[in-house]
């Protein structure tokens, strides 16, 4: 039961950021396709740069359970895939196929290319 609290908290606690920053980022009237990718980038850089951290605290007591609150939990919430995916759906039923698979391809590489920053950033 403990496992779920860590994880509840942990999304608690991400997915009031992720309002947070996406209220603050909607008063720079930038489009609703940059705001999603700007809170993954967020995202994904931060679970690279926990994920690489992580082994430094291997012995730590609770260290399974920092995992679910971070990886799982916080993270997890922060990120908005559903978003993402439902940005990508009402693209293409709009018949918008090519600016369906620009997002796609624009927001995973960009992700992609945050978690690894994230996780260089951690190694060092």
């Amino acid at each position: 039961m403990s496992d779920i609290l860590f994880v509840s908290i942990g999304a608690i606690l991400g997915a009031n950021i992720r309002f947070k920053i996406h209220n603050k980022l909607a008063n720079l009237n930038l489009s609703k396709d940059f705001l999603i990718l700007i809170i993954n980038a967020f995202a994904s850089f931060g679970l690279g740069l926990f994920l690489s951290l992580l082994e430094q605290f291997r012995d730590f007591t609770y260290y399974y359970q920092l995992v679910l609150f971070f990886s799982i939990g916080f993270f997890g919430s922060l990120s908005t895939f559903s978003s993402f995916v439902y940005d990508l759906f009402d693209l293409c039923l709009q018949l918008e196929f090519f600016r369906a698979l620009k997002l796609f391809i624009i927001s995973v590489s960009i992700g992609i290319i945050a978690f690894a920053f994230g996780s260089f950033l951690g190694n060092q």
